[in-house]
């Protein structure tokens, strides 16, 4: 096999893109064989490009055909998009040669390319197995990539609460073969997207174990489609717990100034409608006692009573019933935990095991 040389530095976000997709197409590919290379149109749709131009080739020209030849020039690798053809003509198209200084005729010439290109290692320029790193401003994975796994995880996390089967590795599949990146890839952004659930104090998809290597900037995009894709207007909070977190860690913290006129905006919300009832019902039941720890409420609220927070188990926003067979009394500390808490998921079986009125909805 090849040994790997040169730099990547100058691929750009499409370019790498694109590589993935090649890359993971390869082992279609039959040497001296056109018919089995992959058509503009082709990749076109698998990747899901948006139409730029008149014909798909010179769409996929500006979407990053053109910058990785160009790479593949300028740091001496193989020429991979040899692969991409046009299925009329069975061959690439002329600028493919013309980058190479090759006459179009070449065909020795670009078969000897697709040869190495299917010995190359290409593994260590794509990225694609080691864990999303913080990605500063999304520069990694583009929005499109981001969107398509928050959607795929909270259908998948909606199959789960209706007990419908489903399969998570055909989810990463379909993604990876969609974007050119490996399932493993998703399968840890399904983990980072589950880390910024939680930390939006909401429920996260069981087996896909929160994985906090992320960044705010993408945190915060992240939040943006939950709350796009389920319709509701939210409070962002990703993007600030992230960075208390990141600036916790440092071994070297000095004592910030603040602001001392701190900026106000206004945000909408999405709120829900609650019967008072079931509210009052949960309290008077619990008798001043937490449902979660078992322990007196720690004060007396205003009203004179115990002070105690009603819970849902299966939480509003997660279309959770509001209702006496999905609700809770706990203090303050354990209904902070049901939320936010590292061990919330077993805190909720532990729940319905013991508290014979709730139901899993």
């Amino acid at each position: 096999m090849h040994e790997a040389s040169g730099t990547d530095d100058t691929l750009d976000a499409p370019g790498r893109r694109l590589l993935r997709f090649l890359v993971a197409y390869l082992p279609k590919i039959k040497l001296g064989a056109p018919e089995t290379y992959v058509g503009y149109k082709e990749v076109h749709d698998a990747l899901k490009l948006p139409m730029l131009a008149n014909t798909y080739g010179r769409s996929l020209e500006v979407q990053g055909l053109v910058s990785l030849a160009d790479w593949t020039v300028k740091t001496g690798k193989p020429g991979i998009t040899g692969i991409v053809i046009d299925k009329i003509m069975n061959m690439p198209g002329p600028k493919y040669f013309k980058l190479f200084n090759r006459k179009r005729e070449d065909f020795p010439w670009w078969r000897s390319e697709i040869e190495k290109s299917l010995e190359f290692s290409w593994q260590p320029y794509l990225n694609s197995d080691a864990p999303p790193s913080d990605d500063a401003g999304g520069e990694s994975w583009t929005k499109e990539e981001l969107a398509a796994s928050v959607q795929a995880y909270l259908e998948m996390q909606q199959l789960d609460r209706d007990h419908k089967p489903y399969t998570k590795r055909k989810y990463y599949e379909d993604l990876a073969e969609r974007f050119g990146r490996s399932a493993k890839a998703f399968e840890y952004r399904m983990q980072n997207i589950s880390y910024v659930l939680s930390v939006m104090g909401r429920d996260w998809l069981t087996g896909l174990k929160p994985a906090k290597n992320v960044g705010a900037n993408v945190a915060a995009q992240i939040e943006e489609f939950i709350a796009k894709f389920e319709g509701k207007a939210i409070t962002p909070v990703a993007a600030f717990e992230i960075s208390v977190r990141d600036n916790i860690s440092k071994s070297d913290l000095p004592e910030p100034a603040g602001n001392q006129t701190p900026k106000a905006s206004t945000a909408s919300v999405t709120q829900y409608e609650r019967d008072a009832r079931v509210k009052a019902w949960i309290l008077k039941k619990a008798k001043g006692i937490c449902e979660c720890c078992k322990q007196e409420a720690p004060f007396t609220g205003p009203d004179g009573r115990p002070f105690l927070e009603v819970h849902h188990v299966r939480k509003l926003a997660e279309k959770g019933a509001d209702s006496t067979e999905n609700a809770v009394a706990v203090c303050p500390n354990c209904h902070r935990e049901l939320h936010y808490g590292q061990n919330s998921k077993s805190l909720v079986e532990s729940l319905y095991e013991r508290i014979p009125r709730l139901k899993r909805q």
